[in-house]
């Protein structure tokens, strides 16, 4: 049983503690949560960023008791996390010295130290007076510019004169000009900064050796080839008729007599139905233009193969025949040597050996394109090209000179940093725990491979398998109750006319971001709830989270009750989300959910979600009553008779026994009368009153 324990010396209040400094000293133990500690500087640097949202207990369960609980969790259940985020803050350091740097040091602080702006602070509390609660770090940036006037008060008294005009300034006045004074300053730190870091600390970015064109086309053959093809014939004709003209297998010339008998493409049919030479996911001539199935139908087919019935997307109905396959071809050097030199020249084309050094330091390397490479995979994901590469490592030759400042300036024992640098272990260990109870970091290469066969790059497009492998592996992890649920409740407009593969990379970017958080939310809850957690705050109470499926339920099931249906169904869905990794979870709030929009009278959501719920589960118990209401709902609220038709007379054949039967027979009926059966009943009843 989870010990919540309080600490036994109790702290009153960190206000009354420290003093009217509102936030107390950073280096104050908020919460011991397993193996980690939560202090008051990352508390601080919250209120900075955002300012307190909500209750102070939720608002600190939210964002850091919780995220605490599952970093501390991760490392147990995970030990090499630990090491995997050590190697990867490594690149990343510099990066937040330089924003604590430009942040706080430059634009709040002027430069200046925050013992040496405290004590002006101190001394000169009546400046202040919005300052109602006495929290220095609230209104440091303020401080920052008063004290800068007091320090420079002769350049100010001209500043009033000369650019203000103000002869005889109110104190109101007075308060305003320094403020403006002091923003004049920060805007030609920033420019000093940019200009003379570099060569203060002596960063120099390497001049890069010029890429050969025939080197870069021996390296890049791959980028040279010929685009793959089919020779194609083809007959265009209804559907029905075209799954009848082909019992068997034809040889060329009986396809090219049938299409030229039957296709109502007169532009092929007077050659014999042949389309050409057809280059992969190139649009087709001769009025035929899209067919989204016949690159994947022919894919890996001989010469011979004859496809099923094709849909085009004009909606018009094609058999191929394949008559040859066109190989993707080397070009020859001579053809693209012009370009390759125009693209070279533009940047577009681009290559650099792992070897060559980008940045030193006082003339020693300090980052080569081997490191580039590396930083590319951890953190930006990029095809490089020349413009993209020099921008990076102007980037990264400014965050090295600023990491260097800031260590002059001992920024990096500053409390905003340890904050930064918590806030980013914590946030690192939280997604990659959640990866890892997904399976997402164990899925087989050769998968992953397959699933980039079947649908490419599917975040980022144009990604080649390398750049898009850690997107793939999140796409392979993301649970699959999820995409199919997704897939067969919007069959009727989402993904109309889309295979389920299809469909996957759009279902990953329409829910990935609100499951991974709510998932998020859950195995932190989870984590937090079995943890031995020592509150020291003892002026706050104890938040109890609410992402765990019991509470999610209960709450659920009271606001139903209650008639307090919608309500209900965003608790319902909030299981579904967080607990999408749970098939018998899944299952029970997926009813419950379209339930809930039947009685809401939302026919058409309530309807692809029957639909989802017994195509994915029709071995459930409520399979039945699913289909039966989806049937009845197709034909009495949306009045789409037809579809009906076919689920009622699906669903008298799979429950023949079903206590349902009588009711499903009679809807069949009536729709099979155009409605007498109905019309019949209510003159019968409407006689009897």
């Amino acid at each position: 049983m989870k010990a919540k324990l309080l600490a036994l010396v109790s702290l009153a209040s960190l206000f009354v503690l420290n003093g009217c400094n509102g936030i107390g000293d950073k280096d104050t133990i908020l919460a011991r949560i397993d193996g980690e500690k939560v202090y008051q500087e990352d508390y601080a640097l919250l209120l900075k960023n955002g300012g307190l949202k909500g209750v102070k207990n939720q608002y600190l369960y939210d964002n850091l008791y919780s995220k605490a609980a599952l970093s501390a969790k991760a490392v147990e259940e995970y030990p090499e996390l630990e090491d995997e985020w050590k190697a990867y803050y490594a690149d990343l350091d510099a990066r937040v010295l330089t924003m604590v740097y430009q942040r706080y040091y430059v634009s709040e602080n002027m430069t200046y130290s925050d013992a040496e702006l405290r004590q002006f602070y101190d001394a000169n509390r009546s400046m202040f007076p919005e300052d109602s609660t006495g929290d220095f770090l609230s209104v440091r940036p303020l401080v920052a510019s008063y004290y800068y006037a007091s320090k420079n008060a002769e350049a100010f008294a001209a500043y009033i004169k000369d650019t203000l005009k103000l002869e005889n300034p109110t104190a109101e006045d007075s308060l305003k000009a320094k403020k403006s004074f002091a923003d004049v300053r920060r805007v030609a730190l920033q420019q000093e900064l940019s200009t003379d870091l570099l060569a203060k600390h002596n960063i120099e970015i390497k001049e890069l050796p010029p890429v050969d064109p025939k080197v870069y086309y021996n390296k890049h053959q791959d980028q040279f080839m010929t685009v793959p093809g089919y020779e194609l014939y083809h007959v265009q004709a209804d559907s029905a008729k075209l799954a009848g003209l082909f019992t068997e297998t034809p040889t060329l010339d009986q396809f090219k007599s049938v299409a030229a008998a039957n296709s109502k493409n007169a532009k092929t049919a007077k050659d014999s139905g042949y389309v050409g030479h057809v280059k992969v996911d190139y649009v087709l001539p001769y009025g035929i233009g899209v067919v989204p199935q016949l690159m994947p139908t022919l894919k890996d087919k001989e010469p011979g193969f004859v496809t099923p019935v094709l849909k085009a997307s004009d909606n018009t109905f094609h058999v191929f025949y394949l008559a040859g396959i066109d190989a993707s071809r080397l070009k020859p050097f001579d053809r693209v040597d012009v370009g390759i030199a125009n693209a070279i020249k533009d940047g577009y084309y681009f290559d650099v050996d792992t070897s060559v050094v980008l940045i030193t330091k006082a003339g020693e390397p300090v980052f080569t394109e081997a490191d580039m490479i590396r930083f590319n995979e951890k953190f930006i994901h990029r095809t490089m090209n020349r413009n993209i590469h020099d921008r990076v490592v102007s980037m990264l030759a400014e965050a090295f000179a600023f990491a260097d400042a800031a260590k002059e300036a001992h920024l990096n024992h500053s409390w905003e940093y340890r904050a930064m640098v918590r806030q980013s272990r914590w946030d690192y260990l939280s997604e990659h725990y959640i990866q890892k109870k997904l399976g997402g970091e164990n899925i087989p290469e050769d998968t992953l491979k397959a699933l980039f066969d079947r649908v490419g790059s599917p975040i980022h497009v144009g990604y080649n398998y390398e750049q898009a492998k850690e997107d793939l592996r999140k796409v392979a992890a993301f649970p699959v109750n999820m995409y199919k649920h997704e897939y067969y409740m919007g069959y009727r407009m989402l993904y109309v006319g889309k295979t389920f593969e299809e469909s996957v990379p759009v279902i990953y970017a329409r829910r990935s971001d609100e499951v991974e958080r709510l998932m998020s939310q859950r195995f932190a809850a989870e984590a937090y709830s079995k943890a031995t957690v020592h509150l020291y705050d003892t002026g706050v109470s104890e938040y109890k989270p609410t992402m765990i499926a019991n509470v999610l339920l209960a709450r659920a099931d009271s606001l139903y009750q209650a008639g307090k249906k919608s309500d209900a169904y965003y608790e319902y869905r909030k299981v579904m989300f967080a607990y999408a990794d749970n098939d018998s979870l899944f299952e029970h709030v997926a009813y419950e959910m379209a339930q809930i929009e039947s009685e809401n009278e939302e026919f058409l959501d309530a309807e692809g979600d029957y639909y989802a719920f017994y195509t994915m589960w029709p071995d459930s118990p409520n399979a039945e009553k699913a289909m039966f209401s989806r049937g009845f709902m197709l034909n009495e609220n949306l009045g789409q008779n037809d579809q009906a038709l076919e689920v009622l007379e699906t669903f008298l054949q799979k429950y023949p026994n079903s206590e349902l039967k009588e009711s499903a027979q009679w809807l069949v009926d009536n729709i099979k009368s155009n409605g007498k059966l109905a019309e019949d009943l209510m003159k019968k009843i409407e006689a009897e009153e």
